[in-house]
């Protein structure tokens, strides 16, 4: 029995708790996960909350959604006649949710990105004194606008976009109904190699932020005041000092609509910090704000996300499944490790208790023995064993279906293995075939279930509390298990209820039956019908 819980003490408490409830029905054969895409989601929550430039980050996406969204018809209409006037698109501003998945945070802070431009034309309309709004909002307006304007906050923004994508790709990996535990150590041990790979490279928001944007740069001083000039072929290190001159989207080359990101602090703050860098952009720079310049905090916040990502996704719990991992399986050049190979599948035999007698297990190496008395006999042993019928299987695999074994090799282990244990001309053995369905069969996470939930308020809302518990069955059956909508064809449904002569004029509803003047209409009425879907 294979359960995955969200964590929640109603779920894995030691008294009343549904694991503590279920174990001893299934004794051995117990397997408890906390769900993985949670666990990444905590990790990623704890990795940001040490970080006060984070909650800073949070809150200004937050105070910018309750601005436009939140009981602020004419501020939202104000930004949506800006996005008309400039000829941009208007885009839904979104806040971020701690209890939501990571896509939910990507999505807010990418609306933002997109909307940046529009936003800060609009905060500047908003905050002048001819603008016809309270003293309250003018207010608000100049704070937020304050903040979108510091370049450090931008680039910050960028950056957390950059790692929340990857993050989020790992996570949908997790949420798919499909998902399995063979091959997670690999995509986990991926995930952290990219990462540490932004600690020195940017990712790509950040690359085309410094290649479309261009950079202030000292060329020289003139009485005492350093001469200051744009540039593009911006790095960075530009990122800490100068402030950058951007346009209004991509593609857009209308010198009018570019906005400006400046460096925190006084006018004269940043005068003094110009003259600290010579035209190479080598020197010091003093933090001046609530967000630090990024090549000061990126390989810090990388380090953190490392660390309770190993602290979530120990190497040792997933290392087991690897054996299964249609990348790792020998192949035609390597068939004479076939048998070397299948002894790893001990160790996840032994977890599901499945695991070999000893008496048994001492014949597994009777089929590489060169003395063998007895093909046939050593054949016999080896199937006895767990890792004799997985050595006979991938040898099958490889040699009788070569095509297919190739083919699927590269589609992932749920189809790899899925394709083979429905054809019918692959010989299972069974102790090998239950091990692969029970870890084929075992939930990585509990997305799934918490699907169903939101599916089942999306159905039964408040105006449909009549529903019937077993029409409500029906449609949450179809609606998770079902096909597509693109792929559902209602012709056969509908001419079946002309075929009842249903009339939806009828009085009540009531069926009527139709007259002989009428059956001569009736294919005509057919086709008709049939034309609209």
């Amino acid at each position: 029995m294979g359960v995955t819980t969200d964590g929640a003490s109603v779920m894995t408490g030691s008294r009343v708790g549904l694991i503590s409830q279920l174990r001893p029905w299934a004794s051995k054969q117990f397997f408890q996960h906390h769900c993985a895409a949670h666990k990444l989601e905590l990790s990623i929550y704890h990795a940001f909350e040490i970080f006060p430039f984070m909650q800073h980050l949070d809150k200004n996406i937050n105070s910018l959604h309750k601005f436009y969204m939140s009981h602020a018809v004419k501020r939202k209409a104000s930004l949506a006649q800006t996005s008309e006037a400039l000829n941009l698109v208007f885009y839904e501003l979104k806040r971020i949710y701690r209890i939501r998945w990571v896509a939910s945070e990507v999505s807010a802070l990418d609306v933002i990105r997109k909307s940046y431009y529009l936003l800060l034309t609009n905060l500047e309309n908003i905050k002048s004194p001819s603008s016809g709004f309270d003293d309250e909002s003018k207010a608000t307006a100049s704070g937020l606008l304050k903040t979108l304007q510091n370049v450090r906050y931008y680039s910050l923004h960028l950056f957390l976009m950059d790692i929340l994508k990857l993050l989020e790709f790992e996570s949908l990996q997790f949420q798919r109904a499909k998902g399995t535990f063979i091959g997670l150590q690999e995509r986990h041990t991926n995930l952290i190699h990219s990462l540490e790979t932004l600690k020195t490279n940017n990712g790509p928001r950040i690359v085309d932020f410094l290649a479309s944007c261009k950079c202030r740069r000292v060329l020289g001083t003139a009485d005492g005041y350093p001469q200051l000039e744009y540039h593009s072929g911006c790095h960075t290190r530009d990122l800490s000092y100068s402030n950058f001159a951007c346009p209004s989207g991509p593609g857009s080359s209308d010198p009018t609509e570019r906005f400006e990101l400046k460096q925190p602090g006084s006018a004269a703050d940043r005068s003094l910090r110009n003259r600290l860098f010579d035209a190479s952009g080598r020197g010091s720079v003093v933090d001046m704000g609530a967000y630090p310049a990024l090549d000061e905090i990126r390989s810090r916040i990388i380090d953190s996300i490392i660390d309770q990502l190993r602290n979530y996704f120990p190497e040792d719990d997933y290392s087991i499944f690897n054996v299964l991992n249609p990348v790792l399986l020998p192949n035609a050049e390597t068939l004479h490790t076939v048998f070397t190979y299948s002894s790893r599948i001990i160790p996840l035999a032994r977890r599901f208790g499945m695991e070999d007698d000893s008496s048994e297990s001492e014949t597994e190496d009777h089929l590489s023995d060169s003395d063998s008395r007895d093909a046939d006999a050593s054949e016999r042993a080896t199937e006895r064993t767990i890792s004799g019928q997985f050595g006979l299987l991938l040898k099958s695999l490889i040699t009788s279906h070569s095509v297919d074994f190739c083919a699927y090799k590269g589609k992932g282990p749920v189809k790899f293995w899925s394709h083979f244990l429905e054809t019918r001309t692959v010989e299972w053995l069974p102790r090998i075939k239950n091990l692969i369905m029970v870890v084929l069969t075992l939930p990585i996470s509990s997305a799934e279930a918490e699907r169903g939930f939101s599916i089942y308020k999306h159905i039964a809302y408040d105006r449909r509390t009549r529903l019937a518990p077993k029409t409500l069955e029906h449609l949450l059956r179809i609606r998770i298990n079902g096909p597509p909508l693109m792929k559902f064809k209602p012709d056969i449904y509908v001419n079946d209820w002309l075929k009842k002569h249903w009339r939806s004029d009828a009085p009540g509803g009531q069926r009527q039956k139709e007259s002989n003047v009428d059956e001569e209409n009736k294919d005509s009425d057919s086709d008709l019908l049939s034309g609209l879907f």
